[in-house]
């Protein structure tokens, strides 16, 4: 192997799918590896890819901050970003070259994936959301604000207003899904998948091609080095991380601790911002923060509340929390579920705040107890740290597979 061509709308980081992707590409070019990112978002004052990768990209703005129009044609067919993705494959070495795809969904569009399927490359794709097999890529009714449990692209689906906006916008989705399975062949023609977790490669695979191989490796924890001292528990206050939106259970985290009496910090920004700043005073809410400081706030806290009523694919902060001895509260309806046991977490019924403020409550009056999982949590994570080096060997290990399986068909 000698090029890895890495994928996604972003060429900088703006969200966690853009951050495993350029953290990747990173890692792939110290390693000596002839590193090329495709990208049709670029901000030329960002330095967050390394000098020595090869970057390409359309210059266009996502279907978010685009013209309604552009947006709603591009966001079907991006004819831009299809030509000069075949152009970038016709001067790679076919034989001794891999696809990494991470991202196409809010600028590149599925028109990519036809360039894919035509070039004879093996590619797999990372699983970051649920947009291989559901339209609004969540599994989730954001009118009801619960997950769905409705067949994708069924009668039923196509019938139930599920979108955050509105049914006509739903209606574009279905249709975007449509062109995407027919004439972007995702994921139809694509052979290897990279799912973090079991749970959600046990929701996807159905939708997958039934001779495609997942593959299940978690993305790196950032910024863990071995040796890192772990939290002091002595701290009352609990931590939430993430987006302040109903789908990441925010409203029920603040919800919980008040009715517990618990002191709460808030890390993050969303629509529910301005409103749960004003119906909970009590609560600090910090806004976002670098993750240095994000780490310092988790060295600091009694427990962290992961409280998604979204399936997540994966829930990153729970690790982080992990590494550095922090118990977790964790949604048991959500990806992240799978890392808790008894010895190092509690989970609470998604969606019921009141679950929640008694799980509060539990390391609240038995701060010993938040003591014992925690140092269960920080010994039993760094028996198998989840570092970028051991990622990465184990990502070289897959594009290996990959090349030899396409040497072989």
């Amino acid at each position: 192997m000698q090029t890895v061509i890495v994928i996604n709308d972003f060429d900088h980081i703006n969200g966690g799918a853009a951050q495993v992707a350029i953290n990747t590409a990173n890692a792939l070019a110290e390693k000596g590896l002839h590193v090329i990112f495709f990208s049709a978002v670029s901000d030329p004052g960002r330095n967050d890819l390394s000098p020595g990768i090869e970057r390409y990209s359309t210059n266009e703005a996502d279907i978010l901050s685009d013209s309604r129009l552009n947006a709603f044609t591009k966001g079907w067919w991006n004819q831009r970003s299809a030509r000069l993705l075949r152009s970038i494959l016709s001067k790679v070495d076919a034989e001794r070259t891999v696809i990494h795809l991470h991202g196409w969904i809010k600028a590149l569009s599925p028109s990519i994936g036809r360039v894919l399927a035509a070039s004879g490359i093996p590619v797999v794709c990372t699983l970051h959301d649920y947009f291989t097999a559901c339209p609004n890529g969540g599994f989730y009714n954001f009118q009801r604000e619960k997950a769905c449990h409705l067949r994708p692209m069924s009668l039923s689906c196509i019938c139930t207003n599920c979108d955050a906006r509105n049914y006509g916008h739903k209606l574009w989705r279905i249709a975007r899904q449509e062109i995407q399975r027919t004439l972007g062949h995702i994921p139809g023609r694509i052979a290897h998948f990279i799912a973090p977790t079991r749970f959600s490669s046990d929701i996807l695979q159905p939708y997958l091609p039934p001779s495609a191989t997942i593959h299940i490796l978690s993305n790196p924890v950032s910024g863990t080095l071995p040796g890192r001292p772990r939290a002091d528990l002595s701290s009352e206050r609990f931590l939430f991380v993430g987006r302040l939106s109903r789908e990441k259970g925010i409203d029920i985290a603040c919800a919980a601790a008040a009715k517990a009496g618990a002191n709460l910090t808030v890390i993050g920004k969303g629509p529910l911002e301005e409103q749960l700043k004003e119906k909970y005073p009590q609560i600090e809410f910090r806004g976002w923060l670098p993750p240095a400081e994000v780490s310092k706030e988790m060295m600091h806290a009694r427990a962290l509340l992961f409280t998604s009523v979204c399936y997540e694919t994966q829930g990153l902060a729970v690790l982080e929390a992990f590494s550095v001895g922090l118990p977790v509260i964790v949604s048991d309806q959500c990806a992240a579920s799978e890392y808790v046991r008894e010895d190092n977490g509690l989970t609470f019924i998604s969606g019921q705040h009141e679950d929640l403020a008694m799980k509060m409550q539990t390391f609240m009056t038995d701060p010993a107890r938040a003591e014992r999982m925690g140092a269960q949590a920080y010994a039993s994570y760094w028996q198998r740290p989840l570092l970028r080096e051991t990622y990465i060997d184990s990502l070289l290990a897959i594009y290996e597979q990959m090349l030899r399986y396409g040497l072989s068909s």
